[in-house]
């Protein structure tokens, strides 16, 4: 008996150890950018328009000084669209039990419109093990995809 209660004490450690191996994103989070050939005007009412439609809520926006925030939307994101860190070298973005959320920043000036992705990520294992707050970062494919539905 003593041996089996041994033995559950190993892999209770074994499991947790598993758990610390937990490798943050190596990219940075750089705003996406791209030059525009409307007026600021035109372009905040087509970014906050392209934003409603694919189901983001704007919590706040100022047409005046050019910028539009979202809420957070529950997005599964992919390891092409992300980096959330790896755990013994997998992925997290490729395992189902991690759930992500994006929100986005757009900022319009006579030239440009730069948007910035804010990217929550938690891994949640199951009841018998603490979810894992992640710190994700986009690749920039998302804002790109943004983009494009902002000024075509």
């Amino acid at each position: 008996m003593k041996t089996l209660g041994f033995g559950v004490v190993l892999l209770a450690v074994g499991l947790g150890g598993c758990a610390m191996t937990y490798e943050a994103p190596d990219i940075s989070n750089k705003p996406f950018s791209t030059v525009h050939l409307s007026s600021k005007q035109d372009i905040l009412e087509q970014a906050e328009q392209a934003l409603l439609l694919e189901g983001f809520q704007i919590q706040s926006s100022d047409l005046k000084s050019g910028y539009i925030s979202t809420s957070l939307k529950n997005w599964r994101l992919t390891p092409e669209q992300a980096s959330c860190g790896k755990t013994m070298g997998i992925d997290y973005l490729k395992d189902n039990r991690t759930k992500t959320e994006v929100a986005f920043n757009v900022v319009v000036n006579d030239q440009e419109v730069i948007i910035r992705s804010n990217i929550q990520g938690e891994y949640k294992p199951g009841a018998a093990t603490q979810d894992i707050t992640l710190t994700c970062v986009s690749r920039g494919v998302i804002e790109a995809e943004i983009a494009e539905k902002i000024l075509f």
